[in-house]
C-alpha cells in the first residue's frame, strides 16, 4: 500500500518570509557561530556538511550538544549542529530535540554576546517583528541615537568654525 504513494517535491506559491536579506542574516549568524566554536568547542567540532539554502552553500558545523553532553568527535558521534536556515542558523540537537535560533542560544549561553549580536542585527534593520532576533532594549537604542547626536553637533561645529575662521 504504501507504494501507491506518490510525493511531489513543489515549492510553496507564496513563501512567508521574504528572502532578500537571507545570505546577509547567514553571513552575519556565521561569524558568530566561528566565534562561538571557536572559544567553547575548541577543537571538538566539524564543519564538513553543509545544506543550500536560496541557492548558495551554506556550511553546517557539527559538535557536542551544550545541553545534554552527548557525543565525541573523537568517535564520529557529534549529534549537535547549527543547521543553516532562510532565516538564519538554528541549534539543533538531534539526541535531547533541542532547538533554538542563534539569538536564543546565545542568550542562554552568553547574554553579553547575545546583546552584541542584537544591536549588530538591529544596525543591519534585522531585528523586529517577523525576524527571529527581537529589537534591543529602548535605553540601548536611546544611547545610540544620543551618541549619533552628539557626532552630528560636533562635526557641524567644526564645519561652521572652518569656514567662519
Amino acid at each position: 500500500m504504501s507504494d501507491n504513494i506518490r510525493r511531489l517535491q513543489q515549492a510553496p506559491t507564496k513563501k512567508w518570509w521574504n528572502t532578500k536579506y537571507t545570505n546577509l542574516i547567514l553571513k552575519l549568524d556565521f561569524a558568530y557561530i566561528t566565534s562561538i566554536l571557536q572559544n567553547y568547542f575548541g577543537d571538538n567540532f566539524t564543519i564538513t556538511k553543509g545544506e543550500m539554502v536560496c541557492g548558495v552553500f551554506q556550511p553546517k558545523p557539527e559538535f557536542t550538544c551544550e545541553f545534554c553532553g552527548k557525543g565525541r568527535k573523537k568517535n564520529k558521534y557529534t549529534p549537535a549542529c547549527f543547521f543553516p536556515t532562510e532565516v538564519g542558523y538554528v541549534y539543533k540537537c538531534s539526541n535531547c530535540n533541542t532547538s533554538h535560533h542563534l539569538y536564543q542560544f546565545l542568550k542562554i549561553r552568553n547574554p553579553e554576546v547575545a546583546l552584541k549580536y542584537q544591536v549588530e542585527r538591529w544596525h543591519k534593520n534585522l531585528t523586529g517583528r517577523s525576524y527571529n532576533c527581537p529589537e534591543p532594549p529602548k535605553n540601548i537604542k536611546r544611547e545610540y541615537y544620543q551618541r549619533k547626536e552628539k557626532e552630528l553637533k560636533e562635526r557641524n561645529k567644526r564645519e561652521y568654525e572652518r569656514k567662519q575662521g
